[in-house]
């Protein structure tokens, strides 16, 4: 059985600021209005759901609550330097720095912000808090009309 519960639709929604390091336009600091939908896979094993609908939305717009209207910054990204002090996240990253308010910004543990890294990284969260049984996960993180990343979670065989 699979159920689909989409992101832009549900208001599982968050809009924030990154920047890619390199010598392209996205090493700018910029942002998106980002949308998370998710497949769920599992068995009803007799009943008639197997998931409830409303716990995965909650979870999953308590991830997107974490992360809305924040700059993200990529803990684990090559070569980043992230200093706290007077409130602010002082960040040197390829010859640029950057200073951040610590409360407008999330230090997440990726290595970068794309699209692909938040799917892996909100995939591994969303996981985490589900409560119910599934056999598998995709979510999907949209960053504007018609452009997403697709992470998967398959529960491995006992």
């Amino acid at each position: 059985m699979e159920i689909f519960i989409d992101g832009n639709y549900s208001n599982i929604r968050f809009s924030s600021a990154h920047f890619i390091p390199g010598d392209w336009k996205c090493s700018r600091i910029h942002g998106h209005d980002y949308s998370i939908s998710v497949k769920l896979f599992g068995q009803m094993n007799g009943k008639s759901y197997f998931l409830d609908f409303s716990q995965a939305k909650a979870n999953l717009k308590d991830i997107a609550d974490f992360l809305d209207h924040r700059v993200l910054i990529p803990e684990k990204r090559r070569g980043i330097k992230i200093e706290k002090g007077d409130g602010n996240l002082n960040i040197k990253l390829g010859g640029k720095r950057y200073s951040f308010p610590e409360e407008e910004s999330r230090v997440i543990p990726i290595s970068d912000t794309t699209a692909e890294c938040l799917s892996e990284y909100i995939l591994e969260k969303f996981v985490k808090s589900l409560k119910q049984k599934v056999e598998g996960v995709e979510i999907e993180v949209h960053e504007g009309p018609g452009q997403y990343a697709k992470s998967v979670w398959k529960q491995k065989s006992s």
